[in-house]
């Protein structure tokens, strides 16, 4: 049973990171006066962005290039809405 728990502990953490991240940055944008409700949304974007280009290329750096574009993009589109 100890076991299970301090797995689950591990795995929430790991899944947990890229989310505890984002909220580090709107944490900074926040105290700048700046409110950001679409961190969440910008960063699923630039993952799906990234993988699909990735996949389609079959090259990681072309993925990464790509999540960074599209999260950029998608932010920019949120900011003009």
């Amino acid at each position: 049973m100890e076991a299970f728990v301090l797995s689950l502990i591990a795995a929430t953490l790991r899944v947990a990171t890229p989310l505890i991240f984002g909220t580090l940055g709107e944490l900074f944008a926040e105290r700048g006066g700046i409110l950001n409700l679409g961190i969440e949304g910008t960063m699923f974007f630039g993952a799906f962005i990234g993988f699909w280009i990735g996949d389609l290329t079959g090259s990681l750096w072309a993925g990464i290039l790509a999540a960074m574009l599209g999260g950029l993009l998608s932010g920019l589109l949120m900011g003009f809405l």
